[in-house]
């Protein structure tokens, strides 16, 4: 009789701890969720407007150089293309972003709960997990939050290459071209991951 509710007392402990592990990897998931859209969120109230004012002043350079048939006339007038092409990929994400909340957070993970548990246990770090869940609606809401910290990156490093020769006009004009080259390369590689996410042509 003893040896019984032993095992029966094991058995609901061990039933208990697999329900609260359960619970608390729910919480996490809720919690890495929020945190990764509210931050996204503060970022898209700021980079449209910073992003959008920094093209708008390269097109008032850019068409003065073309008036002026300066040499670096095709350097701005590049640099204004790949301004107007990241403000469209920061309004795209930012618009998603700015769509989500915490209720479409919520409904994600009860819907997908059972499979992201799943993935969990066969992972054996973070890292693996996030790689695993990529095809999931949770997997693709975090890569939407955190591509807004992508998108702001590339802002910054143009900008603070634009301004670093801007005492000496030969340098930054160089520092534009290599900046330019750049947020090319980045721009490109952003929109076909963004593409691939979201099953766009």
């Amino acid at each position: 009789m003893k040896k019984a509710v032993f095992v029966l007392i094991i058995f609901i402990f061990s039933f208990l701890s697999a329900q609260d592990e359960t619970q608390i990897f729910a919480v996490q998931l809720q919690n890495q969720a929020v945190l990764l859209l509210s931050s996204a969120k503060k970022q898209c109230r700021e980079l449209p407007q910073k992003n959008r004012e920094l093209a708008s002043a390269l097109s008032g350079v850019s068409k003065k150089a073309s008036e002026h048939k300066n040499v670096a006339a095709n350097v701005f007038a590049n640099a204004e293309y790949l301004l107007n092409f990241l403000q469209e990929r920061i309004d795209e994400t930012c618009g998603l972003v700015n769509l989500a909340n915490d209720e479409s957070i919520k409904l994600i993970i009860a819907q997908e709960f059972a499979q992201l548990l799943e993935k969990k246990k066969v992972s054996g770090s973070f890292d693996d997990f996030i790689g695993k869940i990529l095809d999931t609606e949770y997997g693709k809401l975090l890569y939407l939050a955190t591509s807004v910290s992508t998108l702001e990156k590339m802002y910054t490093k143009w900008a603070t290459k634009m301004v670093s020769g801007r005492n000496d006009t030969k340098k930054m004009i160089a520092d534009i071209a290599e900046a330019n080259t750049e947020l090319k390369k980045e721009l490109t590689g952003f929109t076909k991951t963004f593409q691939l996410y979201y099953n766009k042509k």
